[in-house]
């Protein structure tokens, strides 16, 4: 589950000059306990160097080594839905992020869209039942009327709302609207980001980047972000604040057994149970149709059944179960 503090980055290259062990540090250092990566755009492949290298797994692979979770997010565009969740799959894949983030904007305000989303959906959970996934998109959705916010967050596990409150200064009043207005469609947690950038002649302040997080705290979310790394740099002591401000994280115990409380149901015929998250590991049982199981971890596709052996399945082949 996303807890504590968490920052935005567009582009790998540009962030502290694309050197991927400094961003990894410094994230450690400020105790940031998610980074979120963009992988793709589209029916694109994001973040790739002009030499073929994947820097969203360089950095993905380097903030894991520092203790802190790698998410990918993903700008949609809802004109090739089927497209766009196939690279989101493999992009997930590619990278080994542990949570991805849809970004909804304008073009999914159009008409039509609600139907490109539930197909966005179904194609995306029907290959990653139970992957963590969050909607990020805009701050009041009254405002937005014609995005089909509920064909995303029906299938997703966080909502985002982007609390940008360029032009103006009161963010934590901003915030409180934003909660409002979610709090009123959905149930699920709420994870806001908040302005860490500059827009033409308006900039956000450390102080009111204080006011969020303090909003933020005071409302017990789970979780906040910024957007975005490199722009927060480019403010005098934008970064620094972010990273100073303190947000304990207590992670809850575990519950009864040891795992979390996920549930699946095999629909195939016979599953196969392996003694690793892969087809390369060897086959150590097998489910019938039917079996219900309990998910104690998650390894990009595929989920561990056991909570004290090496026994793993791939989740396409299991419907989730309350």
């Amino acid at each position: 589950m996303l807890k504590g503090k968490g920052m935005y980055v567009w582009q790998v290259a540009r962030t502290e000059g694309g050197n991927i062990s400094m961003i990894a540090e410094m994230a450690k250092s400020a105790n940031f306990t998610h980074v979120l990566i963009k992988i793709a755009d589209g029916t694109n492949a994001y973040n790739i160097s002009p030499t073929g290298q994947d820097l969203a797994r360089l950095l993905s692979d380097a903030l894991k080594a520092k203790g802190v979770e790698p998410w990918g997010w993903h700008y949609v565009y809802g004109n090739n839905p089927t497209g766009e969740a196939s690279k989101a799959v493999q992009r997930i894949q590619e990278t080994g992020v542990v949570g991805y983030v849809i970004d909804a904007e304008a073009e999914y305000e159009l008409a039509g869209k609600a139907a490109a989303a539930t197909t966005f959906m179904q194609s995306l959970r029907s290959s990653l039942p139970f992957f963590p996934v969050g909607l990020s998109s805009f701050r009041y959705p009254s405002l937005h009327p014609n995005l089909p916010w509920m064909e995303f967050l029906g299938g997703c596990d966080y909502a985002m709302p982007q609390v940008y409150w360029v032009l103006a200064t009161n963010a934590g009043e901003q915030l409180l609207r934003s909660l409002m207005e979610y709090r009123s469609m959905t149930t699920l947690p709420i994870v806001p980001t908040g302005a860490a950038y500059a827009e033409g002649g308006w900039s956000a302040t450390p102080a009111q980047v204080v006011e969020f997080l303090d909003t933020a705290r005071a409302q017990n979310l789970p979780a906040a972000n910024f957007w975005e790394w490199y722009a927060a740099r480019q403010i005098p002591n934008m970064y620094e604040t972010i990273a100073a401000y303190s947000w304990p994280v207590v992670l809850p115990p575990p519950p009864a057994g040891g795992g979390v409380v996920i549930r699946g149901v095999v629909w195939s015929s016979v599953l196969n149970v392996r003694s690793g998250p892969g087809s390369e590991y060897a086959v150590v049982g097998s489910l019938k149709q039917g079996t219900r199981v309990t998910i104690y971890n998650l390894h990009r596709a595929w989920v561990k059944i056991s909570p004290d052996k090496e026994q793993w399945v791939y989740s396409y082949y299991l419907d989730r179960v309350v």
